[in-house]
């Protein structure tokens, strides 16, 4: 009898040995897996890191375009502002200059009048 306990013994233990080194190859298994789904992860996150430099690199030229235009813009619009005031008082200038033609007109043609008559 203590030689079958003993072989029966010796065959669940070397049983559970097999189960064991079953369970710990499927746990390798998953780790090794899980290592490649690792890596392609990092190698994707560093895509998309590079990704991102570029567009935060891209902004930062857009948004310094952005400044420049917007200083473009300031100054034709103030620009813009002189000119309109500049055209009013050359507007003015033109209208008083037309009235003082148009008196100067009136004033000849009473002076030629003036004449003709006075012949």
């Amino acid at each position: 009898m203590k030689n079958e306990n003993i072989s029966t013994t010796t065959l669940l233990l070397a049983f559970n040995i097999l189960l064991v080194l079953l369970g710990l190859l499927m746990i390798n298994k998953r780790i090794v897996n899980s290592d490649e789904q690792s890596d392609s992860l990092k190698t994707k996150i560093n895509q998309i890191e590079n990704q991102l430099d570029v567009l935060i690199d891209d902004s930062k030229t857009a948004k310094k375009q952005v400044i420049v235009a917007n200083e473009d813009f300031i100054q034709l619009s103030n620009s813009m502002a002189v000119n309109d005031k500049i055209l009013k008082n050359l507007n003015s200038e033109i209208k008083g200059a037309v009235k003082e033609i148009k008196e100067v007109k009136n004033m000849t043609e009473l002076q030629n009048r003036k004449l003709y008559i006075s012949e």
